[in-house]
């Protein structure tokens, strides 16, 4: 078999799909004319890219396995048999072992063969006399050495690819797959009850055929090959439905060149429990994160108690786009950079989403579905609509979606061990009573991750932060980030910064002559005197006025002047 091909005036090669004629040579370009009498002129790289259809006919031959790789798999034994059998094919075309007379051993050539005392029939004879088999054998290896000397020597039969699996009944590994797939949304079987369920089914569907079943020791290896992977026997329910919404290529990679280009917002229960401030009485909080893509910074963060809700949504957008000072208390060297607005949001459809109104002239703060999920605020979608926000939803139950984020949830769970109240990953790892434990409120909670964040993990290299122009440098997020800039050169910001009060809460109250009353708290400014005595409208659903509530800040509320669209602080 010809492993060549020659490019030359007049051959026809393949290019582009069609059959072409080449008609001249020059340097490394060539002149193709394809049916149409087109004409090109390419460089031979451009020629030479698919050499493996570049003849332009099928090969006739099927395809063979890598000689390289059958010697990779082979045993030392196998080789060594090889190697042997390539020293005879050498020894009976040259007179040497090696091939080569400069390499010749002490007693070489041999008298029967040597190629000036015998031809290459009687040599032929003499080698089969020697080793006790046929001529016909002998060329045959003569044949296979001419294809690749050693390597093709080897004795496929002894290295050839078995698939897993392929001694089985058809029959049994069907519905032993099947019954490893069906187990994965119930609860967790042992080997030898999985192999009993198999042989009860078999039974069942196929009652009058013969299916071969394998022994014990074969049955459980082959249930080891069709669950390689998914943790079925060793892994918690919880990890081995994960592994099942993996997808079935492997994983793509979202790159991001800048600092802003993808911010990625998820939410996780906090595995510490926390105090509220009033009742003194222990509470479970949820933590939502945007952290961006590229120098993994975190941009803005909440922590609400029991669960989280749009507003919380909406409060962290707003600290992400807006830029943020620290306590003197922190140190300088805190940092909490601001990336400006980010291009594309990427978001778990579960836990945020834009919603629709539920009925006319209703604007939900909230909507809770069956998975017990907030969802985005429509409002806030419109907001990141006009400040050109993209966002991107990833699939239900993939965390492979957002996998950056998912990290430092387990990241930020390292640091939450140290505090009192830590109840653990899960029921397994959960102490006797770390209820009892819980000495912060949420607040505080809240205030020593966002401390954390902004002196110990900005500043700490970053094991998924590399440069490939430095692949030895370890940065942090801070470092990073500063570099991402001074590539970058810019920073994109809202041209009206007001347009962020857009994602706050609305709430309707009616301006007084004292103010304006929200719970227990009045606030009160300028802009009183000219609305305390006026209705918004003269319907009754619509005099109350609209103000724009921070629940991160109660000290100031914000009203939007409705003669000139102005923005007023009470």
């Amino acid at each position: 078999m010809s492993n060549t091909f020659d490019v030359r005036v007049g051959s026809t090669v393949s290019f582009d799909g069609f059959l072409c004629t080449v008609i001249e040579i020059a340097g490394d370009a060539v002149v193709l004319v394809d049916g149409t009498k087109k004409t090109r002129r390419l460089r031979l790289v451009e020629l030479l890219r698919d050499a493996s259809n570049v003849s332009g006919a099928p090969s006739a031959e099927p395809a063979l396995a890598p000689l390289a790789l059958a010697w990779a798999d082979a045993t030392d034994e196998q080789r060594d048999e090889a190697r042997r059998k390539a020293g005879h094919v050498r020894e009976l075309r040259t007179g040497f072992v090696s091939g080569m007379p400069k390499l010749a051993l002490p007693h070489e050539p041999r008298a029967e063969y040597d190629a000036q005392l015998a031809d290459i029939h009687e040599r032929r004879r003499s080698k089969a006399a020697e080793l006790g088999i046929t001529v016909k054998t002998l060329k045959r290896w003569e044949e296979r050495f001419d294809e690749g000397e050693d390597l093709a020597l080897l004795d496929f039969r002894k290295t050839a690819w078995t698939p897993a699996l392929s001694g089985l009944d058809p029959r049994w590994v069907d519905m032993c797959r099947r019954v490893v797939e069906e187990n994965v949304r119930g609860a967790k079987r042992t080997v030898t009850a999985t192999l009993a369920i198999v042989l009860a089914r078999l039974k069942r569907d196929y009652p009058g055929d013969d299916v071969r079943i394998p022994s014990d020791s074969a049955a459980r290896a082959a249930v080891a090959e069709l669950t390689r992977g998914k943790g079925t026997f060793g892994a918690s329910m919880r990890a081995q439905r994960s592994i099942e919404t993996r997808p079935p290529v492997p994983y793509g990679r979202l790159v991001a060149t800048r600092p802003g280009e993808y911010v990625v917002l998820d939410t996780t229960p906090l595995n510490v429990f926390g105090v509220a401030p009033v009742t003194g009485k222990w509470m479970r909080a949820e933590l939502t994160v945007a952290l961006d893509l590229y120098d993994r910074s975190i941009l803005g963060l909440r922590l609400a108690p029991v669960s989280t809700k749009a507003v919380d949504v909406a409060g962290v957008l707003m600290e992400a786009l807006a830029p943020r000072e620290l306590p003197a208390e922190w140190g300088e060297r805190a940092s909490w950079p601001f990336h400006g607005v980010p291009e594309n949001i990427v978001i778990d459809v579960e836990n945020l989403k834009a919603l629709r109104f539920r009925r006319p002239g209703i604007l939900p703060d909230t909507i809770i579905i069956d998975h017990g999920k907030p969802f985005m605020s429509i409002h806030v979608a419109s907001v990141c609509q006009r400040l050109g926000i993209s966002i991107q939803p990833a699939h239900v139950y993939t965390g492979t979606d957002k996998a950056w984020v998912e990290r430092w949830f387990g990241t930020i769970d390292e640091m939450l061990q140290e505090l009192p109240g830590y109840k653990g990953k899960d029921i397994a790892s959960r102490g006797e009573a770390p209820e009892s434990e819980a000495v912060y409120t949420i607040p505080q909670l809240e205030q020593i991750i966002r401390e954390w964040i902004a002196t110990v993990y900005h500043l700490r290299p970053h094991g998924g932060l590399v440069d490939s122009q430095l692949p030895a440098a370890r940065m942090s997020p801070a470092q990073k980030f500063e570099q991402g800039i001074a590539v970058a050169g810019r920073i994109r910001v809202p041209t009206n910064p007001n347009l962020l009060l857009e994602m706050l809460p609305v709430v309707k109250r009616k301006f007084n002559h004292y103010g304006v009353e929200i719970g227990t708290l009045r606030y009160n400014g300028d802009i009183v005197g000219k609305y305390y005595d006026r209705s918004r409208a003269m319907a009754k659903d619509k005099r109350k006025w609209q103000f724009s509530v921070n629940p991160d800040d109660f000290s100031q509320i914000y009203f939007n002047d409705p003669d000139d669209n102005s923005w007023h602080v009470l």
